[in-house]
């Protein structure tokens, strides 16, 4: 072999070590903790699962995951954090559709499936919608019935400007034809805070977020919105039983740099899926009122951007 060949080929080799590709450096990975930012308020759906799932993350991964909470801009500033970290695996994003899908492919901010590599999702969520128990209607029905006879009046609360749950809720006004008026937050958390202090009428948030005050009697659930009843409220019906079509259902799930070595994401995947199966976090996950979906990387990221297509679609037609 001649000499500049030689020397070619050590420095591949050396560059594949840089990045992460030698088998060595994959096994090695992680020698330290990994920081995992969840661009959202404390509080909600996102920020309860991640600290129930990364519970246990120092018996599976070999170091603890240490959660930075990063809110505002509907997720935008902790998405756009991760996105410019260095692509080590050491700084990972908890993606969820509001940050990860409907904003990038909406309003083109924040970061989505182009920007950032997919590591699993944990689990889907049922969503519905809530208001307080005191509300001058009890059903589903008679909110859009209420909503209708004053045009203007319901005031619901969302959790950030485009959202999956403003959305949501825009499809919902469309079908129905009401009026309201739409009040943004940082996130499910403080949307949740903002309706049990009575400064917005009804908010859209997971299962996860509502069913602690639900089963205190301090919320009313009015609709589920999948396509099934959610088992943890057999007699709250869909919102498609009650003729509005609508369905949104909430991902959780990590995320990596762009450019983050398959060894690492397939290290983080990995013991993401021993996590999931855990039977602590199994039981805190059904506490919560959720349900765990895993998917690996490529199924996930397969998943992910079918629904970024569909999102920049329905944002477009919602536009107009």
């Amino acid at each position: 072999m001649r000499q500049g060949h030689r020397w070619m080929l050590a420095g591949m080799s050396a560059l594949a070590c840089m990045l992460g590709w030698g088998g060595g450096q994959a096994q090695e990975f992680p020698t330290k903790p990994v920081t995992l930012i969840i661009p959202s308020g404390a509080g909600g759906s996102h920020d309860l699962t991640a600290r129930a799932v990364t519970s246990v993350a120092n018996e599976y991964l070999g170091h603890p995951v240490i959660i930075q909470l990063k809110p505002g801009g509907g997720g935008a500033i902790g998405s756009d954090q991760v996105a410019k970290a260095n692509p080590d695996g050491y700084t990972i994003l908890f993606g969820g559709p509001n940050w990860s899908t409907t904003l990038p492919a909406v309003e083109g901010r924040s970061k989505g499936p182009d920007d950032l590599d997919p590591i699993c999702r944990i689990n889907y969520s049922p969503v519905m919608v809530a208001t307080k128990p005191e509300a001058p209607y009890k059903t589903f029905k008679e909110m859009i019935a209420w909503a209708k006879a004053n045009p203007g009046k319901l005031v619901f609360g969302n959790a950030g400007p485009w959202s999956q749950a403003d959305l949501t809720w825009k499809q919902i006004s469309r079908i129905t034809g009401i009026e309201s008026r739409n009040v943004p937050h940082d996130g499910g958390g403080p949307s949740t805070v903002a309706l049990l202090g009575g400064h917005v009428d009804v908010a859209i948030n997971p299962t996860t977020t509502f069913i602690s005050y639900i089963q205190a009697g301090k919320l009313r659930p009015l609709a589920v919105l999948d396509d099934q009843r959610d088992p943890s409220f057999p007699d709250v019906p869909t919102a498609k039983e009650e003729g509005v079509d609508v369905v949104y259902y909430l991902w959780r799930g990590m995320l990596a740099p762009k450019g983050t070595p398959r060894p690492f994401i397939e290290k983080l995947a990995t013991a993401c899926k021993q996590m999931t199966e855990d039977k602590t976090v199994q039981a805190m996950i059904k506490s919560f009122g959720d349900r765990i979906q895993y998917l690996g990387p490529d199924e996930f990221g397969k998943v992910w951007r079918a629904e970024f297509n569909l999102h920049k679609e329905l944002g477009a037609s919602l536009k107009k």
